[in-house]
């Protein structure tokens, strides 16, 4: 698949606009090791309107799977409402980068919407040795403060709380992040 030039954070994929995320997760190997294995051992929803996917990659559905009943009503009906609700994204994620290194792994992935913030605030719990640090450019239309200009949202995540800051994407600030980490 195609990813965005290092001078963008969305893009269109298909038929809707994608987000870009890094993520950065930080602790003691075997922890990190655990949380990585499992988070890519999904194979996403089943969804009753959609082809079956047997190719195991990286899925919010790992983490914190669909339920059966709702994967069986089809994704149209009731999947992209659920899928907004729990994973504060309308459908899962698409084009997983990863870097691994000591104590620490590195993803770059893009979804639909928004960041999945409150999504990996809950996975933070669930991993409470592990801290979460992600960041996304989010043009903000209609902000009254930002005037549609691309804004950076950086979240800290850790035990199942969130700190969370905005700020302008100054001196494109966002590429930093991104080179830093290696993408």
């Amino acid at each position: 698949m195609r990813h965005a030039s290092l001078g963008t954070s969305r893009r269109s994929v298909m038929d809707g606009t994608y987000v870009e995320c890094l993520l950065l997760v930080t602790g003691e190997t075997v922890f990190l090791n655990t949380f990585d294995k499992i988070f890519r051992s999904g194979y996403g929803p089943q969804w009753a309107d959609r082809p079956r996917s047997h190719t195991a990659h990286y899925s919010f559905h790992a983490l914190f799977p669909v339920p059966e009943a709702v994967q069986s009503r089809g994704f149209d009906t009731a999947g992209h409402l659920w899928c907004k609700d729990y994973w504060q994204s309308s459908d899962d994620l698409r084009d997983m980068q990863v870097r691994r290194a000591l104590g620490r792994r590195q993803y770059r992935f893009f979804v639909p919407d928004l960041p999945p913030k409150n999504f990996f605030r809950v996975v933070s719990h669930d991993y409470p040795t592990l801290t979460f640090k992600m960041a996304a450019l989010i043009r903000d239309e209609g902000s009254p403060f930002f005037e549609g200009r691309g804004t950076l949202h950086q979240y800290l995540l850790q035990d199942g709380r969130c700190s969370e800051s905005q700020s302008l994407n100054r001196e494109n600030a966002f590429s930093q992040i991104r080179e830093e980490m290696g993408f």
